[in-house]
Parts: structure tokens; C-alpha cells; sequence
């Protein structure tokens, strides 16, 4: 009888993290909608069908040409992507195209610059004569994987006048990067990141299937309340979560603490993350959300 509970309890934690799994697939995730918007194709369709004028191009400053840099660089708008960099670049991108728009699991969540910090470019030693107009920025950037927050970097984009007047990068250098992806494989951790991509999929019906009964009970006459745990503010969107660190509290509970991101499409912003400490506890043989702080 022992062993045959056993089976069953076994069978069960299976079940359910089949359908955790099949419910995260359905997802919004972060391959539906890259950084900037959709690709520039659907956005001509769109403004072809309700008739609406084409926006100002955004690269007739240094500033607005940084911001669709850095808003393009995703796999699928390529063509919005090369189409804002210089000659020289674009022979870069296509000779390695990893260091501008990830890969398909690590892809670019968030970034945050100010247009006041663009410094003039300072001319190579020993050029004379007339030069491009050219900025340097400074730039955050947050690069997620299946919606976990995995790398921080800091880079130097410059920024250059063309005679046409329009501004294109013309450079990207990493200048430094921070690993955030958790790597510790702790009890609880797997139930946890289930819990942490339907936050980030604005998926409840995903995630209850991980709470506990006295977790769901709380919430039991604020429905709304739990909803709006996993909605993103008005305006804005789920960026990615960042898992920094799992606190075991004996063999049946642990603590964790993490950072919720949040961005505007499209827009830079700050990359701080709000933190949250979630409490997970086990049942039988699952791992479940039971407090979130």
C-alpha cells in the first residue's frame, strides 16, 4: 500500500508539471513581441489599412537612432536592425550577429540610457581634416532567457552623422557584464521559475496550479487582487524575473528572493527590478507557492 501511495503521488507531481509545462508554452513569451514593437513589415500593413501618416524618422537625431538600435535588436526585426547602422557595422552583424540581437533563448529584455549622456566622439590620433559628427553612449542592457533575467551588460554604442543628415551606429563594444542567472539547483527551484514565467506571461490559470490552498484562500473573495499580481502596470510590460537567491527554511520550505523587471516597449528605462521574497513550501512530493511579499 506504502509503495503504491508512493506511485501515486509520484504520478500526480508528474501530471502536474506536464501541465505547468504545456500552459508555459502557451504563453505570451518573449518571442512574442521583440523589444521594439512588431517588425517594421507589420507596421506598414497596419498604417496602410487605417490610412495613418508615417511616423517621423526617428534617426534624424543621434538620440532617436540609439533608441531603435536598441529597440530593434531581436532576431526578427533584422531589417529595422541593419537599417539603422552604418556600411561597416552591417559587415559586422552579418559576419556575427550574436553580439547585437542574442540568440533565440537569450534575447535583449530591457535597456536604459539618457539622451544627456551622449559624449562627442573623440577623433583618432594622428586624423586630421573633416570627420563625421559622431556620439558615444553609454548603455544598460537587461538579456533574459525564457523570460530569466541571465546577463547585465554595459556598453559603448557610438552614434555618427551621416551626409544625408540621419544618424547610424557605427559601433558596439560590451565594456562589462554580469551573470544573473541562478545556477543553483535547490529543492523548489523548478516549481518556482514555473510560478515566475506565468508572472511574466500575465498568466494566472498557469500559476494557480502551483499555489497552495491557504496561498489561493487569501485570495479568495479579491480575485482581482491576484490578477493583478501577475498584470503588468498600465503602459508597460513583464520583462523578465531574476531568481537571487533560495533560502531553505528545514526540508519543506524555502524562501526566495527575487527581482521582478518591468519595461515600456520600445523605451528606455531604469533596470533595477523591484525586489519580491516568495515562500515556497512542499506538499507531498510538489513544491509550492504559499506567500509572496
Amino acid at each position: 500500500m506504502k509503495c503504491a501511495g508512493v506511485r501515486v503521488a509520484w504520478a500526480a507531481g508528474v501530471l502536474w508539471m506536464a501541465a505547468a509545462l504545456s500552459a508555459w508554452a502557451q504563453l505570451p513569451s518573449a518571442s512574442s513581441t521583440p523589444p521594439g514593437g512588431p517588425p517594421s513589415g507589420e507596421e506598414t500593413g497596419a498604417q496602410e489599412e487605417t490610412g495613418a501618416p508615417a511616423p517621423e524618422d526617428p534617426t534624424r537625431t543621434a538620440g532617436g537612432a540609439l533608441r531603435l538600435f536598441m529597440a530593434s535588436r531581436d532576431y526578427r526585426t533584422m531589417k529595422r536592425l541593419k537599417g539603422v547602422m552604418t556600411e561597416r557595422l552591417q559587415t559586422r552583424f552579418d559576419h556575427d550577429s550574436a553580439p547585437f540581437n542574442g540568440k533565440r533563448s537569450n534575447r535583449l529584455a530591457a535597456f536604459d540610457f539618457s539622451e544627456k549622456d551622449l559624449k562627442p566622439a573623440r577623433p583618432a590620433p594622428g586624423r586630421t581634416g573633416a570627420r563625421p559628427v559622431s556620439f558615444v553612449a553609454t548603455v544598460r542592457s537587461l538579456w533574459a532567457e525564457q523570460a530569466e533575467a541571465t546577463e547585465l551588460r554595459t556598453e559603448t554604442v557610438t552614434i555618427t552623422q551621416q551626409q544625408d543628415d540621419l544618424w547610424r551606429i557605427a559601433d558596439l563594444t560590451i565594456a562589462d557584464s554580469d551573470k544573473l542567472r541562478f545556477g543553483e539547483a535547490v529543492p523548489g527551484v523548478t516549481a518556482l521559475r514555473l510560478v515566475l514565467r506565468a508572472w511574466y506571461g500575465g498568466n494566472v490559470a498557469a500559476a494557480r496550479s502551483g499555489m497552495t490552498e491557504g496561498f489561493l484562500k487569501k485570495f479568495a473573495a479579491h480575485d482581482e487582487a491576484l490578477k493583478s499580481l501577475f498584470s503588468p502596470p498600465p503602459g508597460k510590460q513583464h520583462a523578465a524575473y531574476q531568481i537571487v537567491g533560495m533560502e531553505p527554511k528545514g526540508t519543506s520550505a524555502a524562501l526566495a528572493h527575487v527581482k521582478l523587471y518591468e519595461t515600456v516597449i520600445g523605451e528606455p528605462g531604469p533596470i533595477d527590478g523591484v525586489p519580491h521574497l516568495l515562500k515556497m513550501v512542499k506538499k507531498g512530493s510538489r513544491w509550492l507557492l504559499d506567500g509572496w511579499d
